[in-house]
């Protein structure tokens, strides 16, 4: 079997470099837009501080920007989806990322303020949130965005 030359490639290398382009440059131009992220983010957000007022009216007005922003959210991404499928992430970096943003919301929905400090504890717990759910989104992207990108799941990870 001949040796390639010094400074010559072998079409395998070539091939898998190609390969590895393309991949790279298909995940690069299809993730969901940013502003997707920050909408979602702050529509949970604003429930959640709508929530943590603790009144009839809170929870109802909270739960139904909760449902209306899901919908709307659900029916934007579908409209603006550029990739088919997803990789189904069961790694203990997901549930970890997952439980920090979680623990924030439990721990800021146990919070029971004196009255006098509302709204402004129910905006900075909403804020809280909105920020920890954006950077939950985003972590999670990045991560799938990597695996797609190096080839790094197994076929059995894929989800229709």
């Amino acid at each position: 079997m001949a040796t390639p030359a010094p400074g010559v490639e072998s079409g395998t290398q070539e091939e898998l470099r190609a390969i590895e382009s393309a991949r790279q440059a298909a995940v690069d131009s299809t993730p969901r837009p940013e502003w997707l992220n920050v909408l979602f983010a702050l529509t949970v957000g604003v429930a959640f501080g709508f929530a943590v007022l603790r009144t009839p009216t809170g929870w109802t007005v909270g739960a139904v920007v909760f449902v209306v922003g899901l919908v709307g959210f659900l029916v934007i991404d579908t409209h603006l989806k550029r990739r088919t499928g997803g990789l189904l992430n069961v790694s203990g970096r997901n549930a970890l990322r997952f439980f920090l943003m979680y623990a924030i919301i439990f721990v800021l929905g146990q919070i029971q303020p004196p009255i006098s400090w509302q709204p402004w504890f129910a905006i900075a717990a909403g804020l809280s949130v909105a920020i920890a759910g954006y950077i939950y989104l985003r972590w999670d992207a990045a991560d799938t965005a990597k695996k797609l990108a190096t080839g790094d799941f197994e076929s059995s990870d894929l989800m229709p």
